[in-house]
């Protein structure tokens, strides 16, 4: 089964639409990745739905605020019981 950094990478490459590559923990958002405002938004929903099995959680928009990086979208699943 892929790890919760695979998945989340995945979901990032759909939705930015960026080479795997570039998806590593430390990468930011919107410095390294390119995303705008947009993006971040379509990608929390489709953080919500690809994770929806696994736990039962919504990405508020203050929640959105504090997710800069890759890692931080990891961190925030793992707070949300999604497991790794």
């Amino acid at each position: 089964m892929p790890s919760l950094f695979e998945r989340v990478r995945d979901v990032i490459v759909a939705q930015l639409k960026v080479k795997p590559e570039e998806v590593t923990p430390e990468a930011h958002l919107i410095d390294d990745l390119r995303a705008d405002s947009l993006d971040i938004v379509d990608l929390t929903i489709a953080l919500e739905e690809a994770f929806a099995e696994d736990a039962e959680f919504q990405i508020s928009e203050e929640d959105a605020e504090n997710i800069r990086t890759v890692q931080d979208i990891i961190d925030f699943l793992k707070a949300q019981g999604v497991p790794d």
